[in-house]
């Protein structure tokens, strides 16, 4: 025992209050033994133990503690120094509070995950796991080394149990239901962690701290068998094949979870609110296609107004708003009072579900509805989330959309955009994206990031317009448009037309050849200016007033990068103008991805965008090109055996590099 121990304040109180009330107490090297004054104890038969700055109480004949304290009108908050209760710090800034009533709140790093004293292990071969952090102060007096979580019964998954790997783990379970279960919550955890996992229970009482008050040891905890258990499998067989249900069809699929990413100032809550409408009206979708599956609305919303946000946008939507439900809390007593919902209260809000006939739930934004201590930016908590809201929407066949705002890591693939872990749209059947069209500022793109149901849809383009009569902006559809998910985020949208070098240099090197040239032509001198291939054809992607289209050159002649004259190009007199009153009606349409098939090559030491006097090489190159006299094509140059666009000889290295022109000249 520890002079702390010794001194301990509730331990003297109570040994001071039995000695007057003429108890007999015999003090020993660990504690006490007293006569029990809530019976006839003739023989002292009360044991009491100071632990840190509380006391154990136990009567060998049965008494119950409560009954022993208020026999000498005592209670149950003298049992600490403190009558309040305990304060336990744990190594990651958290404070958990706990009364003598069992009663608890915390506060610091509420978000914390470590275990209470993880930070005493240190090279200890065993470990005691307890449920609370009493009975960890109680394995330590006696010399042990013991951890538990915060989180109490059935979210031990929340803490972090790095600390016990290659430690041989005893797990001690409270002596009920929930403290058995949670016992075996915590074995799974540990199993392939730690070295030894093995479940004890008291041998007298239901906890460590009742155990160790009847005087017995660690050595004396009862083993308990536990198995990790079974999988349960399903033979497919038995399972009837059924086909997908959508909400709205090739977005939207039924009972399942579908996130929708976007900056802010896009108008997603808007646009979610907008997709709610035909849902509660059965109405028809953007796209023409009708809602077959319509019912209620429930919504989850942490930044906007019922009464001067939500419910004008509803009718400016044209929703049926008496089958729209807003989830405002969940009550915590009988006085009504609520505490705010999260996706972790699934029983309530299966509850809901069912009760307003919910298709569609809208958590807008995720990130405000995740349980506390959930760490959004890592894939097990997350995973272990949503795989509960996943099951709950299969079973309600209720479709979940989930709102997220986007990252700032821009040029990224779209489906790692999204806040948080990737873990969220890996749980989501679909992925639904909202960006401006990088060809109108005043438009906005629905595109798909994700579809494992079904084939990508195309994307839809919107605009968000006025509704004076409700006091809102509401959505107004715009049709399909060629933008998809990788397009919209690749797309610097902050670049103004013309600030970029590469674009300039092709715009001005086709316009100098009347509109259109050899790829492999425009790739060699960009080369000669400063820029590499690949910078090259996503400068030519990116161009938009005017576009710049490839297409297939007759065949065996490579690709062609043309000024589109629809985009107000300036297309060669009498050349392959596609469209009413051009030269060739018949011209084949330009294939989609004609750049990855061209040679990509970027010599050792090429100038790169950094390099000093690039510019001028930019401008040596293009005034190089206006005043070039191109070989026709009929036209040979010294030398039988020579290539007509690059000079070198065929067979070289130099002219496979440089111009790819499988036409050997005899």
């Amino acid at each position: 025992m520890t002079d702390h121990q010794v001194n301990a304040l509730a331990y003297h109180r109570i040994l001071d209050t039995l000695g007057a009330a003429g108890k007999t107490v015999n003090t020993n090297g660990i504690g006490a033994m007293a006569q029990c004054p809530a019976h006839d104890d003739n023989r002292p038969s009360l044991s009491l133990r100071p632990i840190n700055d509380s006391v154990l109480v136990h009567c060998f004949a049965g008494c119950q503690t409560e009954a022993v304290l208020r026999a000498v009108n005592l209670e149950m908050r003298d049992l600490y120094d403190d009558r309040n209760g305990a304060v336990y710090m744990y190594p990651d800034g958290r404070k958990v509070h706990r009364s003598p009533s069992k009663q608890f709140h915390q506060s610091g790093n509420t978000q914390g995950r470590a275990l209470f004293h993880a930070d005493r292990i240190g090279s200890a071969d065993t470990v005691y796991v307890p449920e609370g952090e009493k009975d960890v102060l109680v394995a330590e007096a006696l010399g042990a080394v013991a951890v538990c979580s915060a989180m109490g019964a059935g979210k031990a998954h929340l803490a972090d149990w790095e600390p016990l790997r290659g430690k041989h783990a005893i797990v001690v379970a409270d002596k009920d239901e929930p403290g058995r279960k949670h016992a075996t919550e915590v074995a799974e955890l540990l199993d392939g962690l730690a070295a030894s996992v093995r479940i004890v229970e008291a041998a007298v009482g239901k906890d460590l701290a009742d155990h160790i008050g009847a005087c017995k040891t660690l050595d004396e905890l009862v083993s308990v068998e536990w198995e990790v258990p079974p999988v349960v499998l399903t033979r497919l067989a038995d399972v009837e094949p059924e086909r997908v249900s959508w909400l709205w069809p090739g977005r939207i699929p039924l009972g399942k979870l579908v996130t929708l990413d976007g900056d802010p100032g896009l108008g997603k809550s808007t646009l979610a609110l907008s997709i709610a409408a035909p849902v509660t009206t059965g109405g028809e979708w953007p796209d023409g296609a009708l809602c077959e599956h319509p019912g209620g609305v429930l919504l989850l919303s942490a930044e906007d107004g019922l009464a001067d946000t939500i419910r004008p946008r509803l009718d400016a939507a044209g929703a049926d708003v008496s089958k729209v439900h807003a989830v405002q809390g969940v009550p915590i007593d009988d006085k009504g009072t609520l505490r705010s919902p999260t996706i972790a209260d699934i029983t309530a809000l299966e509850a809901a579900i069912r009760n307003t006939d919910a298709r569609l739930l809208v958590i807008d934004v995720l990130m405000a509805y995740l349980p506390t201590g959930t760490d959004s930016h890592k894939d097990q908590d997350i995973r272990s989330t949503l795989s509960r809201l996943a099951a709950m929407a299969d079973r309600t066949n209720c479709a979940v959309l989930m709102i997220r705002h986007l990252t700032k890591a821009s040029g990224r693939d779209p489906i790692y955009r999204g806040g948080g872990s990737i873990g969220i749209v890996g749980a989501a059947r679909a992925g639904l994206l909202v960006a401006s069209d990088p060809d109108d500022n005043d438009r906005r793109v629905l595109a798909s990031v994700k579809s494992n149901l079904g084939p990508v849809p195309e994307s839809l383009a919107y605009r968000l317009i006025d509704s004076p009569e409700h006091g809102c902006a509401r959505v107004q559809w715009d049709g399909k448009t060629d933008h998809t998910a990788h397009t919209l985020l690749t797309e610097p949208t902050s670049e103004v037309e013309g600030e970029n070098p590469a674009k300039e240099f092709i715009k001005d090197y086709l316009g100098s050849h009347g509109g259109e040239a050899s790829a492999a032509d425009v790739l060699k001198e960009g080369r000669t200016a400063g820029f590499n291939d690949q910078e090259l054809k996503d400068a030519r992607r990116r161009c938009r007033k005017p576009k710049i289209r490839s297409r297939k050159a007759s065949f065996g002649n490579g690709w062609v990068w043309a000024i589109d004259p629809d985009q107000g190009g300036n297309p060669p007199e009498g050349g392959n103008q596609g469209g009413e009153g051009g030269g060739n009606q018949h011209m084949p349409p330009s294939p989609p991805s004609g750049d990855d098939l061209l040679p990509s090559a970027n010599p050792l030491g090429a100038p790169t965008d950094s390099t000093p006097g690039k510019t001028l090489r930019v401008e040596q190159a293009l005034a190089k090109a206006r005043n070039a006299h191109p070989v026709p094509e009929f036209e040979l140059p010294a030398g039988p055996d020579r290539c007509p666009r690059c000079g070198f000889h065929v067979p070289t290295q130099g002219h496979r590099e440089d111009c790819r022109q499988a036409t050997v000249i005899a």
